[in-house]
């Protein structure tokens, strides 16, 4: 009984938990978009998977994360180019803590959209 409250308030809020992906950099780079930003007044998210690139082969990220932390360092509340920085400037292996929040990325592109 216990289980579907806790699944039914999980999807009713419209996140997940979070989870940790790690992501092994090509010379293409990883295969990602990012937007938002403290300067949008936004978390940072990921905002597209590009087909065949090295994200849409790992399968775990998708459109919708909220990005939480790059190789440990926090992203929240970060500017947009922080966060793009982290990501480029990361070695062979990036590690990604996201979380599934898509709710919160319609508002922010319908934002975008106005």
């Amino acid at each position: 009984m216990i289980w579907g409250v806790v699944i039914a308030f999980v999807v009713f809020e419209g996140h997940t938990n979070p989870r940790v992906i790690e992501l092994r950099k090509a010379a293409e780079g990883l295969g990602f978009r990012i937007a938002g930003g403290r300067e949008e007044n936004s978390p940072i998210y990921i905002s597209h998977i590009i087909p065949y690139g090295v994200a849409w082969k790992h399968g775990e990220l998708k459109k919708g994360d909220q990005l939480l932390s790059v190789n440990g360092v926090s992203v929240e509340n970060e500017y947009h180019e922080t966060a793009v920085c982290l990501v480029k400037q990361a070695q062979d292996i990036v590690k990604l803590v996201v979380q599934y929040s898509p709710q919160d990325l319609n508002e922010m592109e319908n934002h975008f959209d106005q």
